[in-house]
Order: structure tokens, then C-alpha cells, then sequence
């Protein structure tokens, strides 16, 4: 396999199912999967495989990270800190998703456009540290990545606080090729909406006219939707008409108006 596709998931969780069969169906043979596990759902992951994924069998591998369970800190460490964890991904280009990511089916060979990047995910729309945006892209929940730089940033970075995508996406003292905020938008949206992009990670994080555009966009964004029991969008009001100025009367039009009437008064 050229590449591999890694969800990190300790959690016997509903979308799981879902979101597994939306990538392996969306990505080409020429990709891998690892799933992450952890002790108590092991057992609901191989039902999943066994039952409703078989037909993948033989491009999944599972690996216990012997834990019960993740906390954010936890999984930002993970990613930040371990070697171990890194050696265990077997090609240098790797996809991150968890279960609230998704490929749109229409769009799914954009992701080749991205293949030579070190590092893409999803464009924030809000400043981090001062950087400009374009320097920030972006969010980890689906992103692509090369596992050589990411390494490289482990090893001159050190430990902070922060997030993992932002320790690895922000980081500026290690070249790394990424592409600009707008050709970002062709890989993954989150919080900037693009109609035409590879997939989406989180899709309720939009403003609300934006979420109701998506969801209505992609049948993909209605079912992670439903396997994340996220109410959908409420429909936004419709726009209200700008108020138009008063017209503004001139001087001369007021005294011929006047004098009108004043006549009339006198007849």
C-alpha cells in the first residue's frame, strides 16, 4: 500500500460504523487503515469488520494502544509525544480522520491534488498566535499529513499546550509545503464553507446560515449528522431588504408645496 488512512477511537462509538465505510469506500486500494483502539472495544470493532465491512477485511489493521479511554489531553500528547505511535503508520503519507470526518463521494479524487503536501486540513477562520491565516491549515480531524516532518517537529519543537493540529500546522521553524487558505478549502471545510472540497471534519462548527448550506449540500453531512445525534440546522430567517433613505426633498419642491396649499386655503 502507498498510503495509510489512521482513526484514533478507544470509544464503542455510534458513528464509527459509518464513517469507516465512508473512507474505505472513497479511498482507492492504494490506501491502508489502522484503527487505534483501546481495551473495551475491541470486540464492537471487529463486529463492525466482521458484519459490515468484509469485504475491506484485508486493508484493516488493528492496534490496542492499551487504554480505556482518551482524554483530548491524551489524544494531543499521542500525536505531540510518541515515536511509538508513529512507527506503527508503515507510509510516509498518512490521512487522520475521526468519526465526525467525512469524504464527499463527488469529490473524493481531489485528495490527489494534496498527495505532495506535508501538511493539510481544514482553514480555521480566526487568528492563532498572531499568524496569518494562510499559515494555518488547519485542523487535524481530517488532515494529511507526511510522517517524516512530523517527526521533525517532535523533535524541535518540544512540549506545549498546544492543540496537536495547531503544534504541527502553526509551526514555523521547520520548513514545511503546505498549500494556501483557498486551495485548503479544495481538501477539508470546518469553519469556512467551500461547496466543492474532498470532505469535511465537524460540520455543525460553521455559523448557522453555513451549516444549513452544507447540510443541504452533501447527504453525506445528513448522515454524520445522524450517527453523531446532532440535531440538524434550523433553516435561517430570510434577509431583510436594506431600508431604503427617505427621499430627500429640495428647498424649492418644499415652498411650491407650501404655496400650493396656502392657495388652496384662500379659495
Amino acid at each position: 500500500m502507498l498510503y495509510t488512512a489512521i482513526i484514533v477511537e478507544p470509544r464503542q462509538h455510534k458513528a464509527l460504523q459509518y464513517v469507516l465505510n465512508n473512507f474505505l469506500s472513497n479511498l482507492s486500494n492504494d490506501w491502508s487503515f489502522i484503527v487505534f483502539h483501546g481495551n473495551k472495544n475491541l470486540e464492537f470493532i471487529n463486529n463492525i469488520i466482521t458484519k459490515k465491512l468484509n469485504i475491506h477485511k484485508h486493508r484493516i489493521t488493528l492496534i490496542n494502544l492499551n487504554v480505556d479511554n482518551l482524554t483530548i489531553d491524551d489524544y494531543n500528547k499521542l500525536f505531540k509525544y510518541d515515536k511509538d505511535f508513529y512507527n506503527r503508520i508503515p507510509t510516509e503519507t498518512f490521512l487522520v480522520f475521526q468519526t465526525d470526518a467525512v469524504i464527499f463521494e463527488k469529490y473524493k479524487h481531489l485528495i490527489n491534488n494534496f498527495l505532495h503536501y506535508d501538511y493539510v486540513g481544514a482553514p480555521w477562520n480566526h487568528v492563532i498566535d498572531g499568524k496569518d491565516k494562510n499559515e494555518c491549515v488547519g485542523n487535524g480531524g481530517l488532515s494529511l499529513r507526511k510522517k517524516s516532518k512530523m517527526m521533525e517537529i517532535m523533535k524541535n519543537q518540544g512540549k506545549n499546550e498546544y492543540p496537536e493540529d495547531v503544534y504541527f500546522s502553526c509551526y514555523d521553524s521547520v520548513l514545511m509545503n503546505k498549500p494556501k487558505l483557498d486551495d485548503a478549502l479544495l481538501f477539508s471545510v470546518e469553519e469556512i464553507f467551500n461547496e466543492m472540497s474532498f470532505g469535511c471534519h465537524r460540520p455543525w462548527s460553521d455559523s448557522n446560515d453555513k451549516k444549513f448550506l452544507l447540510y443541504n449540500t452533501h447527504e453525506e453531512v445528513k448522515e454524520l449528522y445522524k450517527h453523531n445525534n446532532i440535531p440538524p440546522p434550523v433553516k435561517p430567517p430570510p434577509l431583510k431588504p436594506p431600508k431604503l433613505p427617505k427621499p430627500i426633498i429640495s428647498t424649492k419642491k418644499k415652498l411650491k408645496k407650501k404655496c400650493k396649499i396656502s392657495s388652496l386655503i384662500f379659495l
